[in-house]
C-alpha cells in the first residue's frame, strides 16, 4: 500500500525547495504524491478548464506535476472549488493522506502564517500530520539536497498529549536515519526542578528517551529551566542545527486549545526550519 502525500499548491511556492522536500518525505517506491489546487467557490467549470492542459492538469500544478513525473514519482493532480481549508482537509480524509505538505513561502494566501491563516486552520483540523515548509528558511543553510532531516527536535511538555507525536517521530527518524533531540523547558510554577511534578516530568522524558533509543534511534535529552518554552525552542533550532521540529498543537496544560493560542502556533510563525505538526486524535496515523 502506498503512502499518499497531499500537496496543496497555489502557485506562490518556491518550486526548487518544494520539489526537494516533497521528494525527501517518503521513499519513492511506496509513495503517491497528490497535488491539489483549490479554486474560488464561484469559479465556473468553463473558467476552471481554461487554465488546464489536455491531460486535465491545472497550470498551477503543471510544473511540479511534470517535474515529479520525469523523476519517476507516482503523481496525480486534483482540482477543487471552494474554501481552501475545507477542501484540503476533505481531501486528506478521502485519500487518506499520510501527511499534508504545506509550503508557507511568501506572505499571502496559503503562505501567510498569521491568525486565521489556511496553514494554521489545516493543522488544527487535519487528521494526519502536516509538514510545514517555512518561508524563513526554506532550505538548509549548507544548501544540501540530500539528508534533509539529520536532526529532529521534539519539544515535549510532559503530558500524554504532547508525547502523542512520538510514534510519528520514531517512524520518521528510522526512515531518514535522524538523530532525535527531545527537549523540555520547565514552565510550571514553583521552585525550578524541585517540585514533585518537575521530577515526574523529568522521569517521564527520560523513560521516553530510553524507549526510543532501545528501538535503535540516536536520542538526546535536553532540558532547560528558563521557563520560556517558545524562545528556548527557537534557540535550540539554531544551537543544535535542527532540520525539523516535530510537535503536537496541544497547549502546555495538556488540554487541546485553539492553535493560535498554543506554543505550537508561535513556533510555526517564527521557526526557521520545517515542522511536522499533528493535532488530531486518536494516536498519530501510521506514517513512514
Amino acid at each position: 500500500m502506498q503512502d499518499k502525500v497531499l500537496v496543496p499548491v497555489d502557485g506562490t511556492e518556491s518550486f526548487d525547495e518544494t520539489l526537494a522536500y516533497v521528494q525527501a518525505l517518503t521513499p519513492q517506491a511506496r509513495t503517491e504524491i497528490v497535488l491539489l489546487h483549490v479554486l474560488p467557490a464561484d469559479t465556473t467549470p468553463e473558467v476552471a478548464a481554461i487554465n488546464c492542459s489536455q491531460d486535465g492538469v491545472h497550470d498551477k500544478l503543471q510544473k511540479l506535476y511534470t517535474a515529479l513525473r520525469e523523476r519517476g514519482w507516482t503523481v496525480s493532480a486534483e482540482l477543487r472549488m471552494g474554501d481552501p481549508v475545507e477542501e484540503i482537509v476533505k481531501m486528506a480524509v478521502l485519500l487518506p493522506a499520510a501527511v499534508v505538505f504545506l509550503s508557507t513561502h511568501g506572505r499571502t494566501g496559503l503562505e501567510r502564517i498569521s491568525k486565521g491563516s489556511v496553514t494554521e486552520s489545516v493543522v488544527r483540523q487535519c487528521p494526519c500530520p502536516s509538514f510545514i515548509l517555512h518561508s524563513t528558511r526554506p532550505e538548509p543553510p549548507d544548501q544540501r539536497r540530500e539528508q534533509l532531516f539529520r536532526r529532529i527536535l521534539v519539544p515535549l511538555d510532559g503530558t500524554d498529549d504532547s508525547s502523542a507525536i512520538l510514534p510519528c517521530v520514531e517512524k520518521f527518524a528510522k526512515s531518514h536515519d535522524s538523530e532525535v533531540v527531545i527537549f523540555h523547558d520547565q514552565a510550571c510554577d514553583g521552585p525550578t526542578g524541585n517540585s514533585e511534578n518537575d521530577q515526574a516530568v523529568k522521569r517521564a522524558l527520560q523513560d521516553q528517551s530510553v524507549e526510543l533509543a532501545n528501538k535503535g534511534l540516536v536520542v538526546t535529552l535536553d532540558m532547560s529551566t528558563y521557563r520560556r518554552p517558545i524562545r528556548e525552542i527557537l534557540n535550540k533550532i539554531d544551537e543544535r542545527d535542527i532540520d525539523l521540529v516535530a510537535m503536537v498543537s496541544h497547549g502546555l496544560s495538556g488540554n487541546r486549545r485553539a492553535l493560535e493560542e498554543s506554543v505550537t502556533a508561535d513556533v510555526i510563525r517564527h521557526s526557521n526550519c520545517p515542522l511536522l505538526v499533528w493535532s488530531a486524535s486518536p494516536q498519530c496515523p501510521t506514517y513512514m
